[in-house]
């Protein structure tokens, strides 16, 4: 079990990177749309992120339910702005979840 919760540990950050590296990346251009990619990875993020928290909970671990509640809650936003924003390729969609996954990021590090 607690390999699985490294797996879904590394599957969670992947997801993150890719989110954010898709922000940062679609930055440049001059009209900024949410990808297909980014979708997925949200989507990713948002499964993983149950995952790891079913774990923890299986293997004992301390669960901070007020955070995990926050963080899936950012997670799911994250995920329905960027299937709508690839939907209907609006800018305020891409910054939506560009600041929903930094958001939930922070949550994830300062949040002890």
């Amino acid at each position: 079990m607690e390999i699985l919760r490294y797996v879904f540990l590394v599957f969670h950050l992947f997801g993150f990177a890719a989110l954010m590296g898709g922000v940062f990346f679609q930055l440049r251009a001059k009209d900024p749309v949410t990808g297909s990619y980014m979708a997925s990875s949200a989507v990713v993020q948002l499964v993983t992120g149950a995952g790891l928290i079913w774990t923890r909970i299986s293997l004992d671990l301390p669960v901070v339910d007020a955070k995990m509640g926050v963080k899936l809650a950012l997670d799911a936003l994250v995920a329905v702005t960027a299937l709508v924003g690839m939907r209907n390729k609006q800018p305020w969609a891409f910054y939506a979840v560009g600041s929903l996954t930094a958001a939930a990021a922070i949550v994830a590090v300062v949040w002890k």
